[in-house]
């Protein structure tokens, strides 16, 4: 009679966590828990609401939204415990913990109380899972039917693998740790500099973990670096392991103290700011036809819902071997890179920068070591690639959905994004090509930046999500391409059947259902008529804008390549008052070449010909722009510090590399050259020097126009004295304003105050103008609020030659300015000047604005 081997393997005993009956985990109504993609254990319908524990152990996960945890074993069986189906988009509504993580437990000690009535009107099941995560440590797991006990039954019993350590014991621990490291990152270590730490990581042979209060992540995954949620101000060290453990500590700990790559805004504290309060729930709304979300990019239309659902693709659990099956993980992670690497440089030569950011970080995900280790684990288990690759970024992608830090979890859906990619190969499944009707507002848990950049702009009309956030790339690529959207909508969404009659107010982040013919009538006339307004703009677009009694102001375009510079003769621009040149820099291992600049401003300059000025701004970087390829010691403010013609000057080789690459330019158009953050006449002087040189050298013959950014108050104040050597100024009042403001207009909680309407930034505004006239020189503005219509009377009224706008904006601005006269602007601009807030500034601004509608509707 043959012999179980499974009888002479040690034993472990799970209790049931809750009361209620024991459902077979093939019978959970989710796939990813059905088919074993998490792992292998029981369910219970819940009769109790306290969740205990099963086993003795540590806790040593507890997710932030506080829906789940795991129990380590003293055998090292880590016990997730996971309460109902999606209700992590809860946000930790309706769970109270009663451990926290790194707690020692008893079997049937406390573990999380929920509300079961709150779960049941909120969650998708109250199904409670009880899985084990590392299924390696088990080779046979023996489920318990019936009716279970909390604390008291035995729903599972565990044949522990032989190589399983009873005791626990472990091998001594020969690693080095770094010194203990403050974290300055503004938003923590997020995606963008754990992929520099990675990459710095990566070239280092031994084990290297970053440990925040007793947890540890892989100093080589990005995954799991922003698992460890490390934020501001938090205290890390880096453990090392291995032959160069003490060259990897000497390169990681100056790396991180710099920020990896990001602007640092904020000195080390004496004392760790509290522990954050858990993310609020959302928002509910007392009409019950209309559901709450977070804006995620601005608008408002009519449509009729339409589901979006991804079916699940079931998959074949085991596969071939494991040689046969990793050689088929590592095909189709390669072709996946291919794919990436080839979008993100089609991006990039459309200067679709944004686009281009997404799914080039996309590519660091697939070399991520815990995505790919996640499912060999799983291959050595006997399971097929498809299904060990699936479990793998499914597992992953939820623990980044549960952080409280809202940026992290919003990468979860990057990680579904490059998981389902490499699993269309896996399977040879293609992308269904959906039907979606006209007119279409889609409804979805959630888009992977992938699902946003091919959605078809004339059939969706607007989207909403029960996930994300404004701040995931889904959110980001929906305003690039002018989509309205909401984000973290009421779950509820989820229900509205098909065809039902919506209205999406991106702006304020609201859907309301069934709107009435009234309100959908009402939309849609404001919509027709913005639509002919736009209309007639694109029909007048190539007419001068000239005010009514004469005043020629010149409006041309803010541009970050080619495809830009193409729409700027077809949407009636002048020419280009500001190329970004940073687009040729960031994003990128290297500085660009030479030839590869010039060849680029070369393309532009055609594209634009010899009757169009061409404004070229030097590199200007630093601050909140880093170069990962060109070092700078940290500073305590880099916006005070080495950035701008600051930069340009102390790093001479790149920028006369880059001045020779565009005077070469020069044949090609009306060329212009303009250097950022100028605040004295020496660094103009110098600046200039070397651009004479390098076109001399070149053997270009006519000069080159030279001007400077004024951005710095100290510019402006100086601007009489600057005029004498600049041959222009352009105003950038995005910069302008928060100098003159002492705010940062990233800032979180005082963005909203850097408003360019302030009366202190016009008065610089009116100085620099006043300046260079005196001199016979032109002035432009190139920051945003050249594009605010609102604002595009007063700065007439203050003196402004030229209105540098987004390309789409040029029709727009030019009808503006037509429809003004000069004597009614200069005395706004009078006026304003008088005030002391931005809000008085806009009321004015506003009645302005209307009185000027109706008198042209009078005379219409």
């Amino acid at each position: 009679m043959p012999t179980d081997a499974s009888q002479f393997l040690q034993s472990l005993f799970l209790s049931a966590p809750l009361s209620g009956p024991i459902v077979p985990i093939e019978k959970v109504p989710d796939p990813t828990f059905a088919q074993k993609m998490v792992g292998d254990g029981v369910a219970i319908d819940p009769t109790s609401e306290l969740l205990v524990s099963p086993c003795h152990g540590l806790v040593t996960q507890l997710h932030g939204a506080h829906h789940a945890l795991t129990v380590t074993t003293p055998e090292g069986v880590e016990v997730l415990m996971h309460i109902g189906l999606d209700t992590v988009l809860l946000k930790g509504k309706g769970f109270e913990p009663r451990v926290a993580q790194g707690d020692a437990v008893m079997r049937g000690d406390p573990l999380i109380a929920f509300d079961a009535e709150f779960l049941a009107h909120h969650a998708a099941s109250l199904l409670t899972l009880m899985i084990v995560a590392n299924g390696e440590t088990v080779a046979n797991y023996i489920p318990a039917t019936g009716v279970a006990k909390a604390g008291e039954t035995k729903v599972l019993e565990l044949k522990l693998s032989p190589d399983v350590d009873s005791e626990g014991g472990e091998p001594p621990d020969m690693s080095i740790t770094s010194e203990p490291i403050i974290v300055l990152n503004p938003a923590g270590i997020h995606a963008r500099p754990a992929a520099v730490l990675v990459s710095k990581a990566k070239s280092f042979a031994s084990d290297l973990r970053l440990v925040r209060e007793g947890k540890e992540a892989n100093a080589k995954s990005v995954v799991s670096i922003m698992g460890l949620e490390v934020k501001q101000h938090d205290t890390i060290t880096v453990k090392a392991t291995g032959e160069d453990a003490q060259a990897a500590l000497d390169a990681l700990e100056p790396l991180i103290k710099s920020g990896m790559g990001e602007s640092l805004h904020a000195l080390p504290v004496e004392k760790k700011p509290a522990a954050p309060p858990l993310k609020p729930p959302k928002p509910v709304s007392d009409d019950p036809n209309v559901l709450l979300g977070v804006s995620a990019s601005p608008g408002l239309v009519t449509g009729k819902a339409f589901q979006l659902r991804h079916e699940a693709v079931r998959l074949e659990e085991f596969g071939q071997g494991f040689e046969a099956e990793n050689q088929r993980l590592l095909a189709s992670i390669a072709a996946s890179q291919v794919e990436l690497k080839a979008l993100a440089e089609s991006l990039r030569k459309r200067a679709d920068t944004d686009k281009a950011a997404i799914f080039a970080a996309h590519q660091e995900l697939l070399d991520d070591p815990e995505l790919i280790e996640g499912a060999r684990q799983r291959l050595r288990q006997g399971k097929s690639a498809a299904f060990a690759w699936n479990a793998s970024f499914v597992e992953q992608a939820a623990s980044l959905a549960g952080l409280n830090n809202e940026l992290l979890a919003g990468r979860a859906n990057d990680i579904r994004d490059v998981g389902r990619r490499v699993l269309n190969h896996l399977t040879g499944a293609q992308k269904p090509e959906l039907d979606i009707p006209e007119n279409a507002v889609l409804i979805a848990e959630d888009l992977t930046p992938s699902d946003t950049a091919s959605l078809d702009k004339t059939t969706v009309v607007g989207f909403c999500t029960t996930g994300g956030s404004a701040t995931s790339h889904a959110s980001i690529l929906a305003r690039s391409m002018a989509i309205p959207a909401i984000a973290a909508i009421d779950g509820r969404a989820l229900e509205i059947p098909d065809g039902t009659a919506v209205v999406l107010d991106g702006d304020r982040g609201q859907l309301r259902l069934n709107p009435s013919d009234k309100e959908v009538s009402e939309i849609r006339h404001l919509q027709t008529e913005a639509a002919a307004t736009r209309a007639m703009e694109l029909m007048e677009a190539t007419k001068p804008a000239e005010t009514a009694d004469g005043r020629r102001i010149k409006v041309v375009g803010n541009i970050g390549g080619v495809a830009d510079a193409e729409e700027v003769p077809q949407l009636g621009g002048e020419g280009v008052g500001l190329l970004r040149s940073e687009f040729l820099f960031l994003q990128r291992a290297n500085a660009p070449t030479e030839d590869e600049q010039e060849a680029m401003y070369a393309a532009i300059a055609k594209t634009l010909g010899p009757e169009r000025d061409l404004v070229v701004r030097t590199l200007d970087v630093g601050g909140d722009k880093p170069l990962a390829y060109l070092p700078m010691p940290p500073e305590i403010n880099p916006f005070l510090g080495v950035r701008g013609i600051r930069l340009n000057l102390l790093g001479t080789d790149l920028f006369r590399s880059q001045v020779r690459a565009i005077v070469r330019a020069a044949p090609h158009t009306r060329l212009h050259i303009m250097f950022p953050m100028v605040c004295s006449v020496l660094e103009l002087r110098n600046a200039k020097a070397i651009v004479e040189e390098e076109r001399a050298a070149q053997g270009i013959q006519e000069p080159v126009k030279v001007g400077i950014m004024v951005e710095v108050p100290a510019a402006a104040v100086l601007a009489e004295g600057l005029a004498k050597e600049a041959d222009f100024f352009s105003i950038g009042t995005n910069d302008l304003t928060q100098y003159t403001l002492a705010i940062d207009r990233g800032h979180p909680r005082l963005a909203a105050m850097a408003d360019a309407l302030h009366p202190a930034v016009l008065r610089l505004i009116e100085r620099t103008v006043q300046g260079a006239h005196k001199s016979g020189k032109w002035v432009g503005v190139c920051g945003g609020l050249a594009g605010e219509i609102l604002a595009v009377p007063v700065l007439l009224g203050l003196g402004v030659d030229e209105l540098s706008v987004s390309v789409s904006s040029i029709p727009s601005v030019k009808a503006a300015v037509r429809r003004q006269s000069m004597p009614a602007c200069q005395a706004l601009a009078t006026e304003v000047l008088s005030m002391l807030t931005a809000a008085e500034v806009r009321e004015r601004l506003a009645a302005f604005a209307a009185q000027a509608a109706g008198k042209e509707g009078t005379d219409a």
